[in-house]
């Protein structure tokens, strides 16, 4: 039985025969870094919101994992939501469809034609195995007890390859989905750009509307090469029955540059870390999210913004909303190394409150071993102001719409940074239902 006092992996069948069979059907490095990740899971204890500082405020002692087995794969329905997803706010970009066990790609005639590689994580690992381990040297395989189950598990997953001087002409979009009760996925979007590259990427985190039971244990990894240019766009919206568990990890080389978007909605409770390494000089970071919370949702995020090196400059801003009894968890951290002069850095969080069950918990932090430095962080956390509420009531609106407009006003300072306008959009239009009280946790298979 796997609890959250401890795992064991022969009382985890499903998981011990699916890891037994990717562990047979890697080679070399593959093979032994999975072996090692699953060693390294059987032995951990999961997390305890009694004892792991990082899990003090979000507890998951009811998520039973011996109860889910591996994903066998999405129905067509779900698939065409997708592409209609896609199609709305990006219609331009290449699709890849990380639906556990099998990837579908679409529409990349374009990048390859650049060189650019798009292909499943599995087909990359045999076909171009130096490039995955490169890649995947930047996450440890026994970090925690879910980046350990996930190298252990994964299957299908992304694989992107952006050349020398490359810059993609058109965005990619991964798509990852999931479906069926108690069903476990791995999603998997590992990119390496070369020196002097330039990628536009969507992650794409959906399953149809309903309470059915998921687990989601993700992983992207992203190494930038020196000059390197990429906008990450992370879209979440597993539905209300989901457990969702994520690294959004980039690696910054010398003059590299990460705008990274992030909209939470979905899922029963997330835990994600949005992270980024910045380990060349004149590296910089801008990371922006926004997320909305309703009914019990419980939604984490922990950012880590780690300076490893002179002149680097990182900005962090997140904004929430909830109502109902949902809660809000923010623990951000900037990590400044003894020689990473010359750090500028900023970390905020701004939290609404909608409703007198709705809580908002938030922990910025410092870690400064440089004397060199320019590094704050603020946060805070308020209901709708009465003024703001009466000014527009004054000029004849209602205060439903008064209240729709403030909240909608107080999230698009942020909607404000999406790198891509169809992106923004997609997610205003989602705003927009969750305002209107339509909870958007899980996409609809019919188009409206």
């Amino acid at each position: 039985m796997i609890t959250g006092a401890g795992i064991a992996a022969p009382d985890a069948p499903a998981f011990t025969e699916a890891v037994e069979e990717r562990i047979a059907s890697a080679d070399g490095w593959l093979r032994d870094r999975r072996r090692a990740a699953w060693d390294a899971f059987t032995a951990m204890p999961m997390p305890s919101s009694k004892r792991d500082e990082d899990w003090r405020r979000t507890d998951i002692s009811k998520l039973d994992l011996h109860e889910f087995h591996p994903a066998k794969g999405v129905d067509e329905a779900l698939i065409a939501a997708i592409r209609r997803r896609r199609d709305r706010a990006a219609p331009e970009a290449a699709l890849m469809v990380d639906a556990s066990p099998v990837t579908r790609i679409e529409q990349s005639d374009q990048l390859t034609a650049a060189g650019v590689v798009l292909s499943s994580l599995d087909e990359a690992a045999e076909l171009h195995p130096e490039l995955v381990e490169r890649a995947l040297a930047g996450v440890g395989v026994g970090e925690s007890p879910f980046l350990a189950l996930w190298n252990a598990m994964w299957k299908g997953g992304a694989f992107i390859y952006v050349p020398r001087s490359v810059h993609a002409s058109v965005p990619v979009w991964v798509a990852h989905g999931a479906a069926g009760d108690h069903a476990a996925t791995f999603p998997a979007t590992v990119v390496l750009l070369e020196d002097n590259s330039s990628l536009t990427l969507l992650d794409d985190y959906v399953s149809a509307t309903g309470d059915d039971e998921l687990f989601s244990d993700a992983l992207t990894i992203i190494v930038a090469g020196r000059d390197a240019h990429v906008d990450h766009h992370v879209l979440q919206q597993w539905g209300e029955g989901a457990w969702h568990v994520a690294m959004h990890r980039t690696l910054l080389a010398q003059n590299a540059r990460l705008r990274m978007f992030g909209a939470t909605l979905g899922s029963r409770l997330q835990k994600a870390y949005w992270e980024v390494l910045l380990d060349g000089p004149g590296a910089e970071a801008e990371i922006t999210g926004l997320a909305f919370g309703d009914a019990a949702q419980h939604l984490d995020h922990q950012s880590l913004q780690a300076h490893r090196a002179p002149q680097t400059t990182s900005r962090l801003k997140l904004k929430v909303a909830v109502r109902d009894r949902a809660r809000s968890v923010y623990s951000g951290l900037i990590d400044v190394d003894r020689i990473a002069q010359q750090t500028d850095a900023y970390v905020q969080n701004r939290n609404l409150i909608l409703s007198h069950g709705a809580t908002a918990d938030s922990v910025p932090r410092l870690e400064i071993r440089a004397n060199d430095v320019r590094c704050g962080h603020g946060a805070t956390a308020g209901h709708i102001d009465d003024d703001h509420r009466f000014y527009l009531m004054a000029r004849g609106v209602t205060a439903e719409d008064a209240d729709q407009l403030i909240v909608r006003g107080f999230l698009d300072d942020a909607l404000a940074h999406c790198p891509h306008p169809g992106v923004a959009g997609l997610v205003g239009e989602l705003l927009d239902h969750e305002l209107e009280g339509e909870a958007q946790a899980g996409i609809a298979l019919v188009d409206a």
